[in-house]
């Protein structure tokens, strides 16, 4: 498999290339009041607002360093989905030191043998190069409650109708 990797604080994470519409350059967010510390916020995303979360701080409580190789990977959580078609629900996720891609055999990752309630987006592990790489898992960074709030379903109006 094809994995994009990235670091959040000395860590190689990677992502499932075929997960990955594009990598874009950081973009300046519109904040979102109130919402968890890891949502950056939202941006303008092939005409699409999209929301961004930060790997940075949704992993570690700090937020993501500015760097040459900082990036934002698109990823299309409708295309990662089982189940009916549905339009695009793009999800930007912030991350440092996006440099490279890696061909790893899918038989090369194991189970990490733990399972953290607080991070069930962790996936499994390999070793690559003398370091340790852990999958990410896109369609687990969002808590439900989170999910339904930025993006929320067309037909669902809250009344506010002026």
């Amino acid at each position: 498999m094809l994995v994009l990797t990235f670091r959040i604080g000395e860590y190689i994470y990677g992502l499932e290339a075929r997960a990955v519409a594009e990598v874009v350059p950081p973009a300046v967010c519109k904040e979102l009041p109130r919402s968890p510390d890891y949502v950056k916020g939202l941006f303008n995303y092939r005409g699409k607002v999209t929301p961004v979360v930060d790997l940075s701080m949704l992993a570690m409580d700090s937020p993501c360093v500015s760097r040459m190789s900082t990036r934002i990977i698109i990823i299309d959580l409708a295309d990662l989905d089982t189940g009916e078609e549905r339009d695009e629900q793009y999800l930007g996720l912030l991350a440092e030191n996006i440099t490279e891609t890696l061909k790893v055999a899918d038989s090369d990752f194991e189970d990490s043998g733990l399972e953290i309630p607080d991070a069930p987006w962790l996936g499994r592990v390999a070793r690559v190069n003398g370091s340790m790489l852990q999958l990410v898992k896109p369609h687990k960074l969002l808590t439900e409650e989170l999910r339904r709030v930025l993006f929320p379903k067309e037909d669902t109006h809250d009344g506010d109708q002026e």
